[in-house]
């Protein structure tokens, strides 16, 4: 159990110790509010800052309210719960957010992100007549069109020619989406990932996200945050100080080189501005946002379909990295990129940069309460 007090939380530890957490009151709470929004059966929410700090850590999921009755995801008869461990769980594919991983293997490989690949669908599937040059090509776009439209086709061409399995997966492991949260003050994972050892169809949907990769909503963070800080990647920490006296801050470590996290970045950039999240951000903003959606349908054990947005705030100078993905099999209130954009408007108005947008009127934040921890 934790509780708000004043600026922070406080938690009691089980040595009898007081720990202050970095927890920012006001996003947490607001995170959770989004959560409820979205009514999805299970989201969680990641708000981070450059350095490692969390500043928000909201989870939620669906419990059964009957004795001795198990729900499914959207059940009605089902409530939810507040419960941070849903982001760090590793749950969710990744789904177009690995094509950040894909991206990054691909620029390293020598891919110029503004060559051209001539392509033909790639909407919803990768096909195997995407992997060749093939006559049914109608047309000819960069890779920072893949990732900004998550264009399957165009990722797993490239891909399929470019690439071998053991550095796409060499890549994942680098970026830490491979591995446990980094760090002591978190349990759980940032993402689980299995390439195809064959350079085959399989490898080429593994790296349009269509398979082989999970993520949590922390990882998602740890993520974004590598491309916001040019390749370098702090460990996430939650711990401000404990009896008053701060802990070590664990140094930083080289995820990828610098110019191939501009170059991501870049297309995190056109992601917001004209591609998949651009009727949540768009060109025209005051503050300019970089990010990745995600997408993708399961129909084993049961039927969800997963909303994720992963990114930072402002692009040039970031401030707030967020990470959203919402688990729903039912009627979509809010999508992972719209809780996101709500999340770094009031993270940045908290801040005191003006987000460009008008202040949300409907959101409402309580002064106190306590959260399960």
């Amino acid at each position: 159990m934790l509780a708000a007090s004043g600026d922070h939380y406080e938690a009691q530890l089980k040595d009898g110790r007081r720990a202050i957490l970095t927890l920012d009151p006001v996003l947490q709470r607001y995170a959770e509010q989004l959560l409820a929004e979205a009514r999805a059966p299970r989201g969680a929410i990641v708000a981070m800052a450059p350095d490692g700090r969390i500043l928000a850590l909201a989870g939620r999921r669906s419990e059964p309210v009957a004795a001795g009755r198990r729900s499914k995801p959207g059940d009605a008869a089902a409530s939810a719960a507040f419960d941070w461990r849903v982001a760090t769980a590793v749950w969710a594919p990744a789904a177009s957010v690995f094509k950040l991983v894909t991206a990054s293997a691909l620029v390293a490989a020598g891919v110029d992100p503004a060559d051209k690949v001539c392509f033909h669908g790639g909407l919803r599937s990768v096909l195997e007549s995407n992997l060749r040059d093939d006559k049914h090509d109608s047309r000819c776009e960069s890779l920072t069109y893949g990732v900004a439209h998550s264009n399957n086709a165009i990722l797993g061409k490239l891909a399929f020619q470019k690439l071998e399995p053991t550095a796409l997966s060499r890549f994942a492991h680098d970026l830490g989406i491979a591995e446990a949260i980094p760090g002591t003050e978190l349990s759980g994972g940032a993402g689980a990932v299995d390439i195809p050892a064959v350079r085959d169809l399989g490898f080429a949907q593994a790296a349009a996200g269509f398979s082989g990769s999970q993520l949590s909503a922390v990882g998602g963070a740890l993520l974004a945050v590598t491309f916001a800080d040019d390749g370098e990647q702090p460990v996430p920490r939650i711990v401000a100080s404990i009896d008053g006296v701060a802990p070590p801050v664990p140094a930083r470590r080289r995820a990828v080189t610098a110019e191939v996290a501009r170059a991501v970045g870049r297309m995190m950039m056109a992601t917001c501005e004209i591609g998949s999240a651009s009727r949540s951000f768009g060109r025209h903003q005051a503050i300019h946002v970089a990010g990745k959606t995600g997408t993708l349908t399961r129909t084993e054990p049961f039927y969800m379909e997963h909303s994720w947005f992963v990114g930072y705030a402002p692009a040039e100078r970031p401030e707030i990295i967020v990470s959203v993905v919402l688990g729903n099999p039912e009627n979509w209130h809010l999508r992972g990129h719209e809780a996101a954009r709500r999340l770094i408007d009031r993270a940045l108005d908290h801040a005191g940069v003006p987000s460009g947008r008008e202040k949300d009127r409907t959101a409402k934040i309580t002064s106190t309460r306590r959260v399960g921890w």
